[in-house]
Order: C-alpha cells, then structure tokens, then sequence
C-alpha cells in the first residue's frame, strides 16, 4: 500500500472529516447514513450508486485507499455498535458488499481494502469476503497491522455535491424500517391529529423539531399535555420511566429508534407505532418526517434481529400478496440450478417497495447448518392494483456446505423454498431434490 488507509465505516468516517454542527446530535451528524442503513435498503443498484458517490468525494479530498466495506458478520445479541457493518446474513452482506465496492472503485482513483475480524477468514460458510474480491475486484484484506497503523486526522470534507446529498436522502428514505403500525397509526392523519407532542432524548429533539415543525400539516409542541398524539425519540437507551408516563397518558405514542445495535424494547413495545431509523445522518432527518407524514411510504427490511422482531421484519403502508410459486426443474444434480418464480401483487392503495426475500433449507445436512437462510432478495416496487412477477435462481453456491472433510459440497437430498416479505412472514413454500 502507497498510502495510509481511511479505515472507517461511513458513520465515523464521513463524521471525522466533516464540519460538525455543535447541535447536531450523533445519529444526525455524518452527511451520509451508516452502512447498517444502507444495508436495510436492501437496494444493490443505491448501494452501488452510494459507493460511487461516497468514493468520489473522497478521492475529491485525495483519499486513494479506503477500508472498506466492513464485511464482519453480527447478531443480535452484539453489544456494541453495528453501524458499520451491514448485519448478521453472510449473503445479504456479500450482495451489500460487492455493489458497496464497485461503487467506491467505479472510476479508478479509489482502492477499497475489505474490513472484516480475523474469524471471519476462517467461517465454515461461504463467505463474504470471498465474494467481494472475486466478483467485485477489491483491492484486498485490511490487516489489523495496516487499520492500527492508520491515520485519519487532520482531514476535512469539502461541500458535498448535489448528487451525494440526494443520494444520501435516497439511502436514507430507503433504510427507514417500520417495525409496528398498530390500527395503521401511521402516516398521520390530520383529520383527528391536530397537535402532535414532541419528547425523547434532548438533543434527538432538538435536532428534529424544526424540521417537525416545517413539514408536518398540524401543530408541533414539546407540550405533550396539550397533543393528540406523541411522537418519542430514543436512542440506544430507552428511558423506560419516560416511555411508562408517555402510554399511561391513553394518547397514541410512536417511537423513532435512532440507536446503533439491536436493543431490548421493553415498554416501548406498547407504543401504537415503533419506527427504526439507525443513523441516517443530516437528510435522515427530512426523511423522518416524510414517513410520518405519508410523503414516503417505508420498505426498509432488518438485517439483523432484535429480540422482539425478526430477521428481514419490515412493515409498508401499502399490503402485498403472494401467488403462484413455480419451482422449476423440481429435481437436479449437484451442479444444477432451480428457478423460483411467483407473483407479488400490491393490494392496498398506496404505490409502495416490498422486499422479497427466498430462504432456502436443507432438509437433511450432515452438518448443522444456519436454517433456513437467506439466499436471494429483491426490492420490488409495486403501484396499487399491480402484479409483478419476480424470478431467481438458486445455484450451486446456493446449496453448498462444508461437510465433516472440510470439503465444500452439495449433499444429495430435498431443499425447502420459503418466499415471503421477512423471515417471519412466509407467505409461500415449496421444494426441490438434489440427486
């Protein structure tokens, strides 16, 4: 390496070098979302698009190396922030990570070094950062060595261009992930919200109210006595206290989640609506307010899951049915391919994107294996009253373990196809044999 590595997620990196306004508070500070929310878009061609425009303001600032992406794989039960990761499926974040790096490394002045932990390079499954050299060309592995002996101080980012704030409104929009929506609280509905009360975290508020204030079609107070609805912001810490007082009021509260890592609920479970934005930095904010509003109809999808929501749980303003799964040829050999095909159909009345995600299970391993796992998605959009077919194909790397040889191979037996909207919303099934 000619240069010292960038070796920051976009969160801490984007932050590091830009100006901080003194009021903005963490999650709003970075000019561009973490990549835990570009992974929740579940988009490749926005992801590769926030590569390149990322990767040009960099080399704008004369950054020729960067560590990234970071392909380390989490969980839920992590501890510690994940913004800079993009969560806990090896595939997802191999899709996230290929798109991720030919965006930094579109036009040439930028070579993206993968980040990921020492155990990843040993995991038993197929892995990411595999993917991301082979397919994706990235420049290399990040040694701890090269990230500890790397200097990011001193830098400033210049005036981000028109195309990177845009992008980052569009990452940001996308990445917004609707976990509750009871009696469909939400969007707002003026008719009977009148006055919407402001509380939560003091500098999360304070960020939030002018741009409340500007772009909801009702009042906004931080008197909640006087509201016809709460609206709450909480970071990783939920002040349960708060959040108690707040239900014990009968006024319909919904909570905005602007923390960095899966967390416990608790009374905010109770909450009519619960909404998680991560850290969308400075157009997260706007992009808030549109959901709240209805201006923007959520479709962001879990990447990783909380104790309370599953991998892949997502919520939409508009309703989607599935019909018609085909699978086919219905058997194979080891180097074969199936395809999935089924309907996606809008039934509601609003245009909206579904995240359609295929799990895939091994019925009968030799080996204990992740089931069912994740091994294809796609985010669809689709207007009201419209049917959209949607294909793919399940290929060897799909099916492929490594047996109690340390060889990787496809076993002879039947596969579960599981079609749905979230790991936890399985609307159609099927099968198919390997011989």
């Amino acid at each position: 390496m000619k240069h010292k590595l960038i070796t920051l997620g976009f969160l801490s990196l984007l932050a590091g070098l830009a100006p901080v306004q003194a009021q903005e508070s963490a999650p709003f500070r970075s000019p561009f979302p973490s990549a835990l929310n570009v992974a929740h878009t579940w988009n490749r061609s926005l992801t590769k698009k926030a590569g390149l425009v990322v990767g040009k303001q960099l080399a704008a600032e004369g950054v020729r190396e960067v560590a990234l992406p970071d392909l380390t794989l989490v969980g839920p039960s992590s501890d510690t922030p994940l913004l800079n990761t993009y969560g806990e499926s090896p595939y997802l974040t191999a899709e996230t990570g290929v798109e991720m790096t030919k965006g930094l490394q579109t036009d040439g002045q930028l070579k993206a070094f993968i980040r990921i932990e020492e155990k990843e390079k040993k995991a038993s499954y197929v892995r990411p950062w595999q993917r991301v050299l082979d397919e994706a060309h990235a420049a290399g592995i990040a040694t701890p060595a090269q990230i500890a002996a790397s200097d990011t101080d001193g830098k400033d980012l210049g005036p981000c261009s028109d195309e990177f704030r845009k992008t980052a409104l569009q990452v940001a929009h996308e990445s917004l992930t609707l976990l509750k929506n009871a009696g469909s609280i939400l969007p707002l509905d003026t008719a009977w919200v009148k006055c919407v009360g402001v509380t939560g975290d003091d500098g999360l508020v304070a960020d939030m109210m002018p741009v409340l204030q500007q772009g909801l079609p009702c009042a906004v107070s931080t008197d909640t006595r006087t509201a016809d609805l709460i609206i709450v912001f909480e970071d990783d810490d939920i002040d349960s206290g708060r959040m108690g007082s707040l239900l014990l009021t009968g006024k319909p509260v919904v909570v905005v989640l602007l923390n960095s890592r899966p967390i416990t609920l608790g009374k905010a479970l109770d909450a009519s609506a619960i909404l998680e934005a991560w850290h969308p930095g400075r157009e997260g904010m706007q992009a808030i307010a549109d959901v709240l509003t209805g201006a923007y109809n959520p479709g962001g999808k879990l990447t990783v899951a909380f104790p309370d929501f599953a991998f892949g749980h997502g919520l939409s303003y508009a309703d989607f049915r599935y019909t018609g799964l085909r699978i086919e040829p219905a058997s194979i050999g080891p180097d074969g391919s199936v395809t999935v095909r089924f309907n996606v159909t809008n039934t509601g009345t609003r245009p909206g994107a579904e995240v359609v995600q295929v799990y895939l299970e091994d019925e009968e391993s030799s080996v204990p294996l992740q089931c069912p796992k994740l091994e294809a998605c796609k985010r669809t959009n689709v207007n009201p009253g419209q049917t959209k077919e949607v294909k793919f194909t399940i290929r060897q790397r799909n099916m492929v373990l490594l047996d109690h040889s340390g060889q990787w191979t496809v076993e002879p037996g039947f596969f579960t196809v599981r079609v749905g909207g979230g790991s936890d919303d399985i609307r159609l099934q099927g099968r198919f044999e390997v011989k």
